[in-house]
């Protein structure tokens, strides 16, 4: 039960960070909708191997008088404070370490490896959010593709897509209130979501690592995970998982650990959200 409890403070307070970015907009946004958007995201990224976010999501926004395009741009936005808060807290993480002396056994080179290639990601996608100069590069690169077949398409997306994250970047960006509680929101999201990795160990009944080593251990895991190649967010965190923790509980223990981590995090939100994109369905019919 502390499990399934911890999982749901997390998908509460990811859609807490969505309620902030979308009222610094849209002032009658309503927490009910940030949990609708939470729960169609995961819907879409494990019914829909991951392509059918956005387009869920901006169907259910548009429903309620927000443009498409206005959601992707504030959905790509909330993406980017992920995974800002992700790298910031995985620093930390590697900062703490150093006190800790927790020994991480000939893996130090995939963590530096994550690290870096985290750090450009960030670092690009900030770029995109406050420099015009960016944007404008990224465009002429994209005009530059072929107009036939499948890169038309593409190049209407992501010209489109470009052209939105930088425009809701600006309105957002410049409210630096606001992003301080997305931020923070996020890494306390972070936090509780690391918990669930300590409790799981607990629960087996394993006493290789504290609750302090565990939140190292899984905040360098999801900064791993982010940049390893992924279906639907299937295959790169198990293989981050079995990378770091194999070396503290053993291949049979963290197997164990692993199939209890993933029920939680993965298959019990998407349970969860069946029924709550059933509901949405229906009442979005009534609109």
């Amino acid at each position: 039960m502390a499990l399934l409890c911890t999982e749901i403070i997390y998908l509460l307070l990811d859609s807490a960070a969505c309620y902030i970015l979308m009222r610094s907009r849209f002032p009658s946004f309503g927490f009910k909708q940030a949990l609708g958007v939470t729960f169609i995201g995961i819907f879409g990224k494990t019914a829909a191997f991951s392509a059918g976010i956005i387009p869920l999501q901006g169907y259910y926004l548009y429903k309620y008088n927000i443009e498409p395009g206005k959601t992707v741009g504030l959905m790509n936005l909330k993406y980017i404070f992920h995974k800002f808060a992700v790298f910031v807290y995985a620093a930390a993480a590697l900062l703490l370490n150093s006190f800790v002396g927790l020994e991480i056994p000939s893996l130090m080179k995939y963590v530096y490896l994550g690290f870096g290639l985290s750090g450009i990601i960030i670092i690009f996608l900030i770029l995109i959010c406050a420099l015009p100069a960016v944007q404008r590069l990224l465009l002429s690169l994209t005009e530059k593709l072929p107009n036939s077949g499948k890169w038309a398409h593409r190049k209407e997306v992501w010209s489109s897509s470009l052209k939105s994250i930088y425009e809701e970047s600006k309105n957002v960006l410049k409210n630096k209130g606001c992003c301080i509680k997305i931020i923070s929101v996020n890494l306390f999201k972070l936090f509780w979501f690391y918990a669930v990795t300590f409790i799981c160990i607990k629960v087996l009944g394993f006493s290789g690592l504290n609750f302090t080593e565990t939140q190292i251990l899984s905040a360098v895991m999801l900064l791993i995970t982010g940049v390893l190649p992924n279906v639907a967010g299937v295959g790169s965190a198990e293989a981050a998982f079995m990378l770091l923790f194999s070396a503290f509980l053993g291949k049979t223990g963290t197997s164990s650990a692993l199939i209890l981590y993933r029920s939680v995090t993965y298959f019990f939100p998407f349970l969860l959200s069946i029924p709550v994109f059933l509901y949405i369905k229906s009442q979005i019919g009534k609109l």
